[in-house]
């Protein structure tokens, strides 16, 4: 994360010294759409209760919510690869996977039961929210 912060540092210390460039415009552009994408992903927060499970990655432009009678497993994984990187992404590989990864190479996966889906939620205490997730789950399952 502090490499990318770099990065922009850099372009925005570029575009100031090409001020009177013609070019500086598109430099500040460039450089405004690079910050304008570290703070869509720089945090992740995670807000758990008996009813959903939802998260939002920086300023809240990508947020989503689960509800916790539709999730079938949650389990940590750890080992995310490094070409994933950060920010919203998706892929097919038999299931739909969506990953929404943030810090690290750990992540909470979610199932659930009424679609093909297997979301990945990157987050440093993975271990620790996927328990409570689960005993969530588990506590649905002997309520009905």
């Amino acid at each position: 994360m502090v490499f990318i912060s770099l990065i922009y540092i850099f372009f925005l210390a570029f575009s100031i010294i090409l001020w009177a460039n013609e070019l500086f415009y598109l430099n500040l552009l460039i450089t405004a759409g690079l910050l304008f994408g570290l703070l869509c992903v720089y945090n992740i927060t995670i807000t758990i209760d008996n009813t959903y499970f939802s998260f939002k990655l920086g300023i809240g432009l990508i947020k989503k919510r689960y509800i916790i009678a539709n999730i079938k497993s949650c389990k940590p994984v750890s080992g995310i690869s490094k070409r994933i990187g950060i920010g919203a992404k998706m892929s097919f590989t038999g299931y739909i996977l969506i990953y929404y990864i943030v810090t690290g190479f750990k992540a909470i996966e979610l199932q659930f039961h009424d679609r093909n889906t297997i979301v990945h939620i990157g987050t440093p205490i993975a271990e620790e929210i996927s328990q409570h997730i689960q005993s969530l789950i588990d506590g649905n399952r002997t309520v009905h």
